[in-house]
């Protein structure tokens, strides 16, 4: 009687091979067997966790993961920063027969309660600046178009910080029939 061998390689070799090249793989993996005298069947060898590829997809998931993470704290701490004009002031008035000139400064107030990264740079800022009638029963009155202030120069809002900063435009109103009210005012 024979006894029944418990190694995969003598399964293998007991079975009819279909190909010659099959039964040299056998023989060879068979060989590697009684030398060595473990079993290098390699489906069922270990791989290390850790291999190249599986070491980019678990960094990439938990950078992705923080950087969520991060996110999601700071839009829960956000607080909208305040924006509020401080004053118009009018200097440098001219006024002649065909028309009146003045400078306006305009003040605008930055209050940014946040912590870091909200900061900014204003870069850019156009404010479109109307006359309104405080002698009307609405206070408001007719609207009158005066011109458009720009930004002179970057401006910076830093974290937790108060920023004011000024716009100045010249504004120029030519003596017509159009602009009489706004003359008269």
């Amino acid at each position: 009687p024979q006894q029944a061998s418990t190694f995969p390689s003598d399964r293998i070799l007991r079975q009819a091979p279909p190909s010659l090249a099959q039964s040299k793989m056998a023989e060879k993996h068979l060989v590697a067997h009684t030398d060595t005298g473990t079993d290098t069947n390699t489906d069922t060898d270990k791989q290390p966790f850790c291999t190249g590829m599986r070491c980019c997809c678990c960094t990439f998931f938990l950078l992705i993961l923080a950087i969520g993470l991060f996110a999601a704290i700071v839009v829960a701490n956000f607080v909208q920063p305040e924006v509020t004009v401080k004053k118009t002031q009018f200097t440098g008035f001219m006024v002649s027969p065909s028309q009146a000139t003045f400078d306006v400064d305009l003040s605008i107030f930055i209050d940014n309660p946040n912590d870091w990264p909200i900061k900014a740079t204003i870069h850019e800022l156009k404010a479109n600046l109307y006359s309104l009638d405080k002698q009307a029963a609405d206070e408001t009155g007719e609207a009158h178009y005066l011109g458009l202030a720009t930004l002179p120069e970057p401006v910076v809002v830093d974290v937790q910080s108060q920023t004011t900063f000024v716009l100045p435009t010249f504004v120029t109103i030519k003596s017509n029939p159009e602009s009489a009210d706004l003359l008269a005012r």
